[in-house]
Parts: structure tokens; sequence; C-alpha cells
């Protein structure tokens, strides 16, 4: 019997040789290699075509000539319950997660110095939807709300409160590899082939 495949909304990390979101009170998230989110979040894609205008006199409609399809943008908003000590590090550790890959590697006593935030991979709902499409972290909010009680816990040797149920957005940037995009193929797009490559 062929196993279900698992089609929920996750952002990972690219590969295995890059860890370091996953320290700390990241830790929780080693399991997932990422952040798996527990309830299916508000996805967003935004698609956007540009032409330029060809300015012609005594005419009522102007002829427009294709500039570029810009990347689309992916806007996700998850929610994430703290009911039992372990949702309460899980989600902590969605936190960390998303301030360590937002970052670059800084500081005189870094021998990376100077590495840029990382590319992550997010997939959810099939192929056809956002298959392991490689994106950078833009931006992300935590709503930390006034009506919902706090809990606290115990991670990575500290004590922490946080909501009980949290709102978490983030704006995510698809990035391709240059190799990767020259070799973009709209027939094997069409077909249905492309989107195994992550491209959306």
């Amino acid at each position: 019997m062929v196993a279900k495949a698992d089609l929920r909304a996750r952002l990972m990390l690219k590969g295995s040789g890059w860890t370091v979101p996953l320290t700390g009170p990241g830790a929780a998230l080693r399991q997932t290699n990422g952040i798996l989110f527990p309830y299916t979040p508000n996805i967003s894609v935004s698609h956007q075509v540009e032409y330029s205008q060809y300015d012609l006199v005594h005419t009522n409609y102007q002829q427009n000539a294709y500039s570029k399809t810009r990347n689309p943008t992916i806007q996700v908003t998850g929610t994430f319950a703290s009911q039992t000590p372990q949702e309460a590090q899980y989600t902590v550790g969605v936190m960390h997660f998303l301030r360590v890959a937002s970052k670059m590697n800084f500081g005189a006593s870094d021998p990376d110095a100077g590495t840029p935030p990382p590319v992550l991979v997010f997939s959810a709902y099939g192929a056809y939807n956002f298959n392991r499409v490689p994106v950078l972290l833009g931006s992300f909010n935590f709503i930390y709300e006034d009506g919902v009680d706090y809990v606290e816990v115990s991670t990575a040797g500290q004590t922490v409160q946080i909501p009980t149920v949290m709102t978490i957005a983030m704006d995510l940037l698809p990035q391709y590899n240059p190799t990767v995009q020259t070799n973009f193929n709209l027939n094997e797009f069409a077909s249905g082939a492309g989107y195994l490559k992550g491209f959306i």
C-alpha cells in the first residue's frame, strides 16, 4: 500500500547542509525541517504582467508591448495554537526560525560574514499549486493579541510567555537559480512538468 503524500503547507530549509534556524528555540522544528502549518493557512498569490504602451497620435486605443512577467508574490497567514507545552514550544520555534532565516551572517568573529539570508522552499497542496518553490523571506509579522490568554513555556533553557493563539503572516519572494530560470520552457510548463521544478 502506497503511503498518502503529506500535502500540507510548509516552509522548509533547502537541503540539509544549513540548519542554523533549527538550533536554540528552533530545535522544536527539527522533525519537520522547518515550519509545518498546523492549520490551513490563508495563501494569497499575486501575478503581474507588465506592458509598455505605444503612444500613437489620433487614436482612441493604444497598443501594448510586452515588457516582462514579474515574479509572483506569495502572502501566507497562518494560525498557531499553543494549548499544550509541545505546541507552545513549536510556536516559539516558528518565531525563532523566521527571525534567523531573515538575517545575514555578520560580525568579525563569523567566518561566514556577508552571507545573505538563505533561500527556503515553500510547498502546499500538491504539484500544481506550490511544489518546492524556492523563496526568500521578504517580511513577516507576529500579532500579540490582547484578547487571548498567554501561556508560559520553557524552551531552550528560558521561560517565555506567548499567546495561546497567534497569527503569523509572511511575504515570500520566489527566487530561482539563474541556471534553472534559463532552462524554463513554456511548452514544458504548459504540460504541467514545469511545476515539478518549482515554477508557479
